[in-house]
């Protein structure tokens, strides 16, 4: 039978260094992961929140020419309405 050795003092220097570089390993992978992560989720928040926006605004616009007030903005921008709903509203307010 062999006897157990125990660790000994260069063999705990070995394993400490090992630990200390395989936790600034993991460290970066995880900054490098958690970087992008967050861009993700910045990018999918703004891109949602624009969504909203332009869906909005359709909405409102749509809304607006159905009861035939032609003088209607999307974001802003001065939209003119399409010549045959400005012929049907013509038609419907005489």
């Amino acid at each position: 039978m062999s006897a157990v050795e125990g660790l000994q003092s260069s063999d705990i220097t070995k394993v400490g260094i090992g630990v200390i570089i395989a936790l600034v390993v993991i460290g970066l992978l995880l900054t490098i992961a958690l970087r992008a992560i967050v861009a993700r989720v910045i990018i999918i928040v703004v891109v949602a929140g624009l969504a909203l926006l332009v869906w909005q605004q359709r909405s409102a616009v749509e809304d607006r020419i159905k009861k035939c007030q032609l003088d209607t903005s999307f974001v802003g921008i001065h939209v003119q309405a399409p010549a045959d709903v400005v012929t049907r509203c013509h038609q419907l307010n005489r």
